[in-house]
C-alpha cells in the first residue's frame, strides 16, 4: 500500500503584528486564521484510517484553542506591546521565536508543536497550511 494522508482544518481568532513590515501589518491587527494540517502513515489502522480525525482535533485543536485562539501572537523581540497588551486588557499573550508571519507560525506547527503533539503514534505531519485570510495562506513541508 502506498503511504495514505488525510487533512484536518482548524479554525481560530488571534490578533498579530508583524515588527519591520512596510505597511498596515506593522500594526496590531486580527484575522480568523484557519489551519488544515496534512498528516501520513505508511498504513492504514484497522479501522483504515491514518488517524481519527478527532486525535487531530483533541490534540493540535486544544493546544491552538489553549495557546492562540483569542490572544495576540508576537515576536518574542515585541515585549515591550506583549506587557502593555497584558497589562492594559489581561489578555494572553503568546511569543514566537520569529515574527508572527502565516509563513513563520505553519513553521512553527509543523516543526515544533506537532511533533511534541503526535510523537507517539505512527503517523507524521506532512504539510502544514495556515490561511491568513480565506485568499492567502502559507504552507510549511516536512
Amino acid at each position: 500500500m502506498k503511504p495514505a494522508t488525510c487533512t484536518r482544518r482548524i479554525e481560530f481568532d488571534a490578533a498579530h503584528r508583524v515588527m519591520g513590515h512596510e505597511g498596515k501589518c506593522r500594526n496590531l491587527h486580527g484575522h480568523r486564521y484557519a489551519v488544515e494540517a496534512t498528516f501520513s502513515a505508511t498504513s492504514l489502522d484497522p479501522l483504515g484510517r491514518v488517524v481519527d480525525f478527532g486525535v487531530i482535533k483533541e490534540r493540535l485543536g486544544q493546544w491552538i484553542d489553549t495557546n492562540w485562539d483569542h490572544t495576540t501572537i508576537l515576536y518574542d523581540k515585541d515585549a515591550a506591546l506583549g506587557k502593555a497588551i497584558a497589562t492594559e486588557t489581561g489578555q494572553e499573550i503568546f511569543y514566537l521565536p520569529q515574527n508572527p508571519t502565516a509563513e513563520n507560525m505553519a513553521d512553527y506547527l509543523l516543526h515544533t508543536i506537532c511533533p511534541e503533539l503526535f510523537g507517539n503514534l505512527p503517523i507524521a505531519c506532512l504539510s502544514l497550511r495556515l490561511y491568513e485570510t480565506p485568499n492567502c495562506y502559507a504552507e510549511s513541508h516536512i
